[in-house]
């Protein structure tokens, strides 16, 4: 379920990004994007390489996390600038 809720929200993102209503933050969007793979992941592990994709899981976390501070903080320190 996870996976079907990431993918429509992503889509939403794009979607949202392509027509202009939301500005192209393109770190928060790698974000999203390793959020949606952390999803992808969590399923494919149980088909196969269990240990590896586990691993594949949880790294794309930690770089979801990554992204978004860093996608914050830049939104941020650009908003001081003004």
């Amino acid at each position: 379920m996870n996976l079907i809720f990431d993918s429509i929200g992503l889509i939403a993102i794009v979607a949202l990004y392509r027509i202009g209503l939301i500005p192209k933050y393109k770190y928060l969007f790698y974000g999203f994007l390793n959020v949606w793979f952390s999803s992808l992941f969590t399923v494919l592990e149980g088909f196969f390489w269990p240990v590896f994709l586990n691993f594949l899981e949880h790294f794309t976390f930690l770089l979801s996390g990554a992204f978004f501070l860093f996608g914050i903080s830049v939104y941020f320190l650009k908003r001081q600038e003004i």
